[in-house]
């Protein structure tokens, strides 16, 4: 081989390393400051965003501003999600791989956000008129998981009272703002029972008060298409300590807090939660399927990460959210 083809190859051999060199600089320093990705690993925001729909998340505006209440805001878990860690595909791995190491092991919640320091908060049932309002068609925009409620049950007149009364409206500050006037959320978790971030952290100590509570849930079994009402049982708030690794977030953020001064019902027996100074307060649109702050608390705002800004996959949604 002449000495001339000899040094073309060798100096294209070159260019080609320092381009994946330079490659790779440039989209760590990018991933690290400008865009973040993630996979959805729940269905707290359907429709608007679906399980396993893989997201760029824009960092840079919440580096110069906070996030408005109502936003959509991307966020490090506070603890550790075996479940969803579990759902991740190599790629989620490896782009985490970049992440802070103090969230090492942590996944990235989207959610919106409802609750800002110095917040109070409270889930107002709504009233009677309501369900008339949707019966003589009135209200346009029902959420999807209300209207699996109504058509499970076929009926509204069918729904049982006790279910009825979950349904809420937020306050904040003592007013429904505008950006939340068509959203409506379960009374579920921490807004039934002031004790109930306790009750995770600690089921043994908490049996008693989780045998005597009148607490329920529903849960919406994606199997059968059923809409199943349940009194959860200690085994349950077991199973969410282990999954959620609970009781080191309890104790490495939430008993620093005063939660008596912040959770608490009023004199009409709703529960009011106040959002400490340095936190925010998430949940998902789909309330009937959201893993959300009702039933882990708490996020520090050093924990968001950003703002959806474009759906990557699956390619036939491809597009900005």
């Amino acid at each position: 081989m002449k000495e001339a083809t000899k040094k073309k190859i060798k100096d294209e051999t070159l260019d080609w390393i320092y381009a994946i060199i330079y490659a790779l600089i440039f989209g760590t320093i990018i991933r690290l400051y400008v865009f973040e990705t993630m996979m959805v690993p729940t269905p707290s925001m359907v429709p608007t965003i679906q399980v396993y729909d893989r997201l760029f998340v824009e960092k840079v505006t919440y580096e110069f501003a906070e996030p408005n209440r109502g936003s959509i805001v991307v966020f490090w878990t506070p603890f550790v999600d075996i479940r969803a860690q579990q759902q991740l595909r190599a790629f989620d791995k490896f782009m985490d791989f970049f992440a802070p190491a103090k969230f090492e092991g942590h996944v990235k919640y989207v959610k919106r956000l409802v609750g800002k320091p110095g917040d109070t908060l409270r889930l107002v049932p709504v009233e009677e008129t309501f369900w008339e309002d949707i019966k003589n068609g009135k209200i346009q925009n029902i959420p999807d998981w209300l209207d699996f409620i109504i058509d499970y049950y076929e009926s509204v007149d069918y729904i049982p009272t006790q279910i009825k009364n979950k349904v809420s409206k937020l306050e904040i500050n003592g007013e429904i703002l505008p950006e939340f006037e068509n959203i409506y959320y379960l009374r579920d978790a921490i807004f039934e029972d002031p004790k109930f971030f306790d009750y995770i952290a600690y089921p043994d100590k908490y049996s008693y008060e989780i045998a005597t509570s009148d607490l329920f849930f529903m849960y919406k079994d994606n199997f059968t298409g059923r809409l199943i009402p349940a009194k959860p049982t200690i085994e349950w708030y077991k199973e969410m300590r282990d999954t959620l690794l609970f009781t080191d977030f309890y104790e490495n953020e939430l008993s620093k807090l005063d939660l008596p001064s912040l959770i608490f019902k009023d004199e009409k027996g709703l529960v009011n939660v106040k959002i400490p100074e340095g936190y925010y307060f998430f949940m998902g649109d789909n309330t009937l399927e959201s893993q959300d702050s009702r039933f882990f608390g708490f996020v520090p705002v050093e924990n968001v990460i950003g703002t959806t800004f474009l759906r990557i996959y699956p390619f036939d949604r491809f597009g900005k959210i």
